[in-house]
């Protein structure tokens, strides 16, 4: 019984332990995520708001003062005209071509050079004397749809602002003209409210603007910058109205925000509506910073609550911190270390538990670790012992023969010296290969770097058929080349892509000890040189081709199940890859692909 009243004493610890620390980090969790985190995002997007809409109002206010140069302008020469002598006299004549001849020239270079589109004179109170951007066109009454020009003519006092006229809405500015004391007539300059105000405006300011007129109950886009989908009639009809609308959204994939409102004429009516529209992308990126700050906020806060558990937990806290440089001088190789806090019933008693089997348990951890490093090691020996048993098996082997057959020569009655010198030629090469194999090993182990340089393939493939020692193949073997008709070159160490082709040879003529056919073919695909060695054999069994390359995996009686595996090394550590699939006529298709250069 005491037994069982003492664990339900520690579960009752361990659930207060659990349970302050879990309230704790909710109601910091809660705080952060529910309280803070909220209320600085809503904060960042009401100023970001607040930026969009500051900057949008200022282009409108912008695009107004534009329309205003452009009329200060067209009045600057509206009033210079009315003090011209020419002027006067030819209105007050009615003398059309006298004022075309004396101020067409001028209108062409202002057209040119400042943008006026019209330059025209009338007649009290609204009649059209002459329109030198239209000199065909005179003698009409504007009085229906000029005011401006019928208020200048009547008050003697010049005019200017945004006014529609025959050729639509324009920067406009009438000045009178008097003869002496008598008002003659007056002058008109207009300026360009147009596509072309339109493009200069996000030359200027970057933002795009589009220019609408009422027209039949609905509106006409004359001038625009963007070929994104205008705001409908409503809202064009509410802005014309007085309200200024902000619009938020999304065009194209990229984040807009737009501001509709109307431009007044002269007389302050609203006369056009004005849409302009900027990359909101900006102001995205800087919530997505301010986001990122109030998750900083939240990150703080909650360094705030881990300093709350620790003031809960601070009952606890010097046992495992004597806990703990307990471990450390155990990690440390002190066994003689004594376990603190052992005696305890909670959660601190049971890390010393832990803790003392850990001790007990290390001196076996540490043989065992010491027997682990010994196997390793002999593992590592065993198979760079294998490894170099089977490169230099080869080279080896062909020796042997060469001087074997030597032998046999110069026992026989005539030894032929030319076949004799073959043989020693032989011997010689094959000797250099197994030395360059044991000179790359030795690289390989001293972490020494591999000597690469531009290499032909076709021709390592033509040298590597010439040293391969055909001397215990059989005849009923037959090689074939079909290698690319342009040379192919890659990076690579020509040993070792020598040892690997020699090894896939070697591996086809061990696949057909009947006889059958090996191609060799070389190829340049996706910028890849492909050198693929074929044989007729019997192939490898399903079951078994997923293992090839695998280390010490084999089909033969008496490999060691290295060659595949070193060669898969080789041609990956030159960027390459090597694949095996059965061939379309039986037998199997050993790929190496090399990166291709030029």
């Amino acid at each position: 019984m005491p037994g069982v009243f003492r664990k339900q004493a520690e579960e009752i610890v361990v659930m207060r332990i659990k349970a302050r620390l879990a309230f704790s980090f909710a109601v910091l969790l809660f705080c952060t995520v529910a309280v803070l985190v909220p209320v600085m995002l809503d904060g960042v997007s009401e100023t970001v708001a607040r930026a969009e809409e500051r900057e949008l109002r200022g282009h409108l206010e912008a695009v107004r003062a534009m329309a205003r140069l452009r009329t200060n302008t067209a009045m600057a020469l509206a009033e210079l005209v009315a003090t011209l002598p020419e002027a006067q006299a030819g209105v007050a004549a009615g003398d059309r071509s006298d004022l075309l001849a004396h101020f067409m020239p001028a209108f062409l270079k202002l057209k040119e050079d400042a943008g006026v589109e019209q330059f025209q004179f009338h007649l009290p109170p609204a009649t059209s004397l002459l329109r030198l951007h239209q000199p065909d066109l005179f003698g009409d009454d504007l009085a229906s749809f000029r005011q401006m020009v019928v208020e200048v003519n009547r008050s003697g006092k010049a005019l200017q602002g945004l006014e529609f006229g025959v050729a639509g809405l324009g920067a406009r500015a009438v000045a009178p003209i008097v003869l002496g004391t008598r008002a003659v007539g007056s002058v008109e300059f207009g300026m360009d409210f147009g596509q072309n105000f339109a493009n200069q405006f996000k030359a200027r300011f970057g933002a795009d603007i589009a220019v609408a007129l009422p027209r039949d109950g609905g509106f006409r886009t004359v001038a625009a910058t963007s070929a994104a989908a205008a705001v409908d009639d409503e809202t064009k009809k509410a802005a014309l109205t007085g309200v200024t609308i902000i619009r938020r959204e999304t065009l194209n994939g990229r984040p807009v925000a737009s501001l509709v409102a109307a431009l007044d004429d002269y007389s302050g009516i609203p006369a056009a509506v004005v849409e302009i529209s900027i990359d909101a992308g900006d102001y995205q990126a800087q919530y997505a910073r301010a986001r990122m700050r109030a998750l900083t906020v939240g990150g703080i806060v909650l360094l705030v609550g881990l300093a709350i558990a620790w003031f809960i937990a601070r009952t606890i806290s010097q046992p495992l911190i004597r806990m703990t440089e307990a471990m450390h001088r155990l990690a440390d190789g002190d066994a003689d270390v004594a376990v603190p806090s052992a005696g305890r019933r909670d959660e601190i008693g049971e890390m010393a538990q832990a803790m003392f089997v850990f001790k007990q348990n290390r001196a076996e951890i540490e043989r065992q670790r010491a027997e682990r490093d010994q196997f390793s090691r002999l593992g590592a020996l065993g198979e760079m012992a294998s490894n170099i048993a089977h490169e230099l098996n080869q080279p080896l082997a062909s020796i042997l023969n060469y001087g074997q057959g030597m032998v046999r020569m110069l026992d026989g009655p005539s030894p032929d010296p030319a076949l004799l010198k073959t043989g020693a030629v032989a011997v010689a090469q094959q000797a250099e290969r197994a030395a360059a194999i044991i000179h790359k090993i030795r690289s390989f182990v001293r972490r020494r770097p591999q000597h690469r340089a531009r290499l032909e393939i076709n021709g390592l493939v033509r040298d590597s058929l010439a040293l391969f020692d055909r001397s215990g193949v059989s005849r009923r073997i037959s090689f074939h080349e079909r290698l690319s008709a342009g040379n192919l070159f890659v990076s690579a160490d020509r040993v070792e892509l020598q040892q690997v082709l020699l090894n896939l040879l070697q591996n086809a003529v061990d696949a057909m000890p009947e006889g059958g056919a090996i191609s060799l073919e070389t190829a340049i695909e996706d910028k890849m040189v492909v050198l693929s060695v074929c044989d007729s054999g019997p192939g490898v069994p399903a079951d078994a081709q997923a293992q090839l390359f695998h280390p010490f995996f084999t089909t033969k009686a008496d490999g060691l199940g290295l060659g595949l595996s070193i060669c898969r090394t080789i041609v990956e550590s030159h960027g390459g890859r090597m694949r095996a699939a059965p061939g379309p006529d039986g037998g199997m298709i050993f790929d190496v692909s090399l990166p291709a250069i030029v």
